[in-house]
């Protein structure tokens, strides 16, 4: 298999982690074309470690931005975005996202991937599982989901990429979950893979603070036009998450803030009774779970 892809990164005050994500891809038997790593105004020695790589990879190139303000969902977005412009030009058929805290486990994880998508034409997205640590090892996050790939580890297919017109900053973040919900509606398939493991090296949400990352992502939901039942459920079904319990209880309050509040969901109309009717499938799946595991009682 030829290597056909390229990989991009947004990454700002990662030098904790930016070169286990940089040695995780030189690991890979199969390397993208090129790697754009847009280092969005870092203070800190990220973009020395990147240029570092860079002196003796030649497939790895940096790309500084003017962002000097704190990490934000819409800053990444845009240094995605401006990656994928330099990256245009260029002769490939997959485009990878691979945040700067994460790494794929295995060495053969992008071979693996781009094999699902050979094998199957309407494949739009797919990525592995994460892992993040709990207790001191590494642990499946309990979020997971085999048609939905965490943003941190996706993977396109080009057309279905520019079909959806790539990643849509969002005040409140999502832009993965929305560039799902476009390729879904357009009628590509989106595939995550439990037998890839991606491990997460930094904890969700943290780079905003703890408490408010938890908050803001209730309120992301809501902004999406979350059905009230399926986010109640999605909290419950998160309980055992870090911090167990009250994680999902300040998401669910970030969530219930957005709806008193009498705000109106971002997204068109269209677009959130597909993710209402695909959440009510879910809710029902669940519940036929629960009452299976029930009857085993």
């Amino acid at each position: 298999m030829h290597s056909n892809f390229i990989l991009l990164t947004a990454a700002k005050n990662e030098e904790k982690y930016i070169g286990i994500a940089i040695e995780s891809v030189l690991r890979q038997n199969i390397r993208p074309v090129v790697w754009f790593i847009m280092d969005d105004g870092s203070t800190d020695q990220t973009a020395q470690i990147v240029q570092r790589y860079m002196s003796e990879h030649s497939f790895i190139r940096l790309y500084s931005t003017k962002n000097h303000g704190n990490r934000s969902f819409g800053s990444k977005d845009k240094a995605i975005n401006a990656a994928y412009e330099l990256a245009r030009q260029l002769e490939f058929d997959f485009v990878g996202i691979q945040d700067a805290d994460i790494a794929p486990k295995e060495n053969n994880y992008y071979e693996k991937v781009l094999g699902k998508f050979e094998a199957n034409e309407r494949l739009g997205i797919a990525g592995g599982y994460i892992y993040e640590r709990y207790k001191g090892a590494w642990a499946c996050r309990i979020s997971n989901s085999p048609d939905s790939v965490a943003g941190g580890i996706q993977l396109f297919r080009r057309r279905c990429y520019e079909g959806i017109g790539g990643y849509t900053p969002l005040h409140y973040g999502g832009e993965d979950w929305l560039a799902q919900l476009d390729a879904k509606i357009a009628g590509w398939e989106v595939m995550a893979l439990p037998e890839l493991p991606v491990y997460h090296y930094r904890p969700t949400s943290s780079s905003d603070g703890r408490w408010r990352g938890l908050f803001r992502q209730g309120m992301m939901d809501a902004s999406f036009g979350s059905h009230p039942v399926f986010e109640l459920m999605k909290c419950a079904r998160r309980i055992a998450e870090s911090p167990v319990l009250i994680g999902s209880i300040i998401s669910f309050c970030g969530y219930v803030w957005w709806m008193i509040s009498g705000r109106d969901p971002l997204l068109q109309a269209e677009k959130i009774v597909y993710l209402r009717n695909e959440q009510l499938a879910k809710i029902l799946r669940w519940w036929g779970d629960l009452n299976s595991n029930l009857r085993i009682f």
